[in-house]
């Protein structure tokens, strides 16, 4: 497995576990925990646009690479 795809295979995961944290986020009845997953959602988000990022760059680089 290369890196391009190790990193398109972690920013899939990740959306995943942030679609997941907002679903339960929604739907907790404690405020503070339903304000920590959130928190926890938005750093994730980050990262994932930095995966995204990123991604853009090796696909640039490395023309093999894109849409793997």
């Amino acid at each position: 497995m290369t890196v391009a795809s190790q990193i398109k295979q972690t920013h899939a995961m990740l959306q995943g576990v942030e679609a997941t944290i907002s679903t339960y986020a929604n739907h907790h009845p404690d405020k503070i925990t339903r304000e920590l997953m959130l928190e926890c959602r938005e750093k994730i988000s980050s990262t994932i646009q930095e995966l995204s990022t990123r991604i853009k760059e090796i696909e640039n680089e490395e023309g093999q690479y894109k849409g793997f």
